[in-house]
C-alpha cells in the first residue's frame, strides 16, 4: 500500500503563479506525490507526466504491438475478454445543442465498426462511414465490469473526494473510458462542476487546445454563448492565450479547474479519464455551484412568490449542474468523518484500494472542510433549509473541536 502525503506546514515550498511558455512534460518516476501537489494541484497548473500506462493491462492487452506492424486495437481480445454490454456513442457528425449527438450501441457492434468488419445491423459499405464518426465516450467500463483492473489511478491523482464517495458508496462515479477513431472529436468545454480531470492515452495520439482560465471569454457572441468548435485560427485571431498539445500514448494530461479544452483523436485512440475534486479545488466548485443556482433563480425570477421557489430552484440546479447543495454537502460530510476517523484514531483512509492518505495529507483536508463550511454558515448560504444548516453546524463543529494547528500556508 503506498502512502501519499504532502510536505510539513512549516516547509518553504516554492509555488509559481506564472504560466509556462510551454506545458511541462515530466516523467513519472521523476516526481512526487508531494511535488505535484505543490506545483499542480494547488496553484491549479496543467502538466503532462508521460510513462503512466507502461503496466496497465490495457496498454499491454488491448493494443496488438506485434513488431513491424503499426500497433492496432486487438478487437478480438476485446470481445472475448469482456461483455458485449450497452455502450454510449457519440456521433460526431451530428450536433445535438452544445454537444455531438448520443446513440447507444452494443459493445461488440461498436468495435465492429472499429475493425470494418461487417455485422447484421450494417452493411460493408457503411462501416466505414460509421467508423469514421462513432466515438465511445463516458464509458464507466470500471463499475460496470469491476472486478476488470484494466488500469490503476495514478498516484498523483489519488485524493479524489467525489469519486472516493461515489465509488465507496455505491453510486454513480467519473471514471470513463473513451475509445474514438481518427477524426473523431470532443466540442470546446471546461469539465463538469468545473473539476479537475486526468486522461491518460492508452493507444494513439490527440491533439489539445487548453485554453489559460478566463481566455474563453474571448469567444463569447453577442447572446454570451460560447462556440461549440474552436480552431487555432479562430484562437489567434481573437488573441486568445492558449496551449496546444499533441498527447502521445503512455502520457497523462492533468487539465485544472475551469480551463477551457477542446480535444481531437489525431490518430485512432483510446484513453481512461477521470473527472475529480478534492481539498485544492473544492472552493471553487462550491463557487461554481453558487453561480449556477444564481443563474436558475434569474431565470425564474418571475415565480419567486410560488410556494417552495427555493425547492423548485435546487430540483432545477440538479438537472443544469449535476448536483444541487444537499448532494454536495453529503460529499463533504462523508469525506470529513473519514478523514477525522483516520485523524482521531491514527489510521489511514484507503484511496482507490491502492494508495493511503498521509497524516499530514488528512489534516489538510480537513482544514479544507473547515473553511468551506465556515464559508458556507456565514454566507447564510442555506438559509433556504433549516436542515441542512443545522448539519452543516454540526459538522463544521465536528472539525472544530479537533482543534488541529494550521498554519498560514496552509490556507486553502
Amino acid at each position: 500500500m503506498e502512502e501519499i502525503e504532502i510536505e510539513p506546514p512549516n516547509a518553504t515550498v516554492p509555488v509559481s503563479d506564472q504560466y509556462p511558455e510551454e506545458i511541462e512534460r515530466i516523467a513519472s518516476d521523476e516526481l512526487t506525490y508531494a511535488e505535484f501537489f505543490n506545483r499542480y494541484f494547488r496553484p491549479n497548473h496543467p502538466v503532462i507526466i508521460t510513462s503512466i500506462a507502461k503496466d496497465w493491462e490495457c496498454y499491454n492487452k488491448w493494443i496488438n504491438r506485434t513488431e513491424n506492424i503499426p500497433p492496432t486495437l486487438d478487437v478480438a481480445y476485446l470481445k472475448a475478454r469482456l461483455p458485449n454490454v450497452p455502450v454510449p456513442v457519440a456521433d460526431c457528425a451530428k450536433q445535438y445543442y452544445n454537444s455531438h449527438e448520443k446513440v447507444e450501441l452494443q459493445l461488440h457492434d461498436f468495435l465492429n465498426t472499429w475493425a470494418c468488419f461487417e455485422n447484421e445491423e450494417t452493411t460493408q459499405t457503411e462501416l466505414p462511414t460509421k467508423r469514421s464518426r462513432y466515438y465511445l465516450k463516458d464509458w464507466h467500463l470500471q463499475s460496470t465490469v469491476p472486478e476488470y483492473c484494466f488500469y490503476q489511478t495514478p498516484r498523483f491523482f489519488a485524493s479524489d473526494w467525489l469519486n472516493e464517495y461515489l465509488v465507496e458508496t455505491g453510486a454513480d462515479d467519473y471514471r470513463f473510458v473513451y475509445m474514438g477513431p481518427k477524426g473523431t472529436w470532443t466540442g470546446f468545454h471546461a469539465d463538469v462542476f468545473g473539476s479537475y480531470s486526468w486522461s491518460v492515452n492508452v493507444f494513439g495520439q490527440k491533439l489539445w487546445y487548453l485554453l489559460l482560465p478566463g481566455e474563453e471569454r474571448k469567444l463569447l457572441d453577442s447572446l454570451n454563448n460560447l462556440p461549440f468548435m474552436i480552431t487555432e485560427t479562430l484562437l489567434h485571431e481573437v488573441d486568445a492565450k492558449f496551449y496546444t498539445i499533441r498527447q502521445r500514448p503512455g502520457e497523462a494530461i492533468f487539465v485544472p479547474s475551469g480551463w477551457y479544452h477542446q480535444v481531437q483523436n489525431v490518430e485512432d485512440a483510446i484513453s481512461v479519464n477521470h473527472n475529480w475534486f478534492n481539498g485544492c479545488n473544492v472552493g471553487l466548485i462550491w463557487r461554481n455551484l453558487c453561480d449556477a443556482l444564481r443563474d436558475v433563480r434569474r431565470e425564474i425570477d418571475d415565480c419567486r412568490d410560488m410556494d417552495n421557489f427555493e425547492e423548485h430552484c435546487q430540483l432545477m440546479l440538479k438537472a443544469s449542474f449535476g448536483m444541487d447543495f444537499e448532494d454536495f454537502l453529503t460529499i463533504i460530510f462523508y469525506i470529513c468523518d473519514k478523514r477525522l476517523a483516520s485523524f482521531l484514531g491514527g489510521t489511514k483512509d484507503r484511496q482507490f484500494s491502492t494508495y493511503e492518505l498521509g497524516k499530514r495529507h488528512a489534516e489538510f483536508d480537513l482544514k479544507a472542510i473547515q473553511h468551506l463550511l465556515s464559508g458556507i454558515v456565514e454566507g447564510n448560504h442555506l438559509a433556504f433549509c433549516p436542515d441542512l444548516f443545522s448539519n452543516a453546524m454540526n459538522w463544521l463543529n465536528k472539525v472544530k473541536s479537533i482543534e488541529i494547528s494550521f498554519q498560514s500556508n496552509d490556507t486553502v
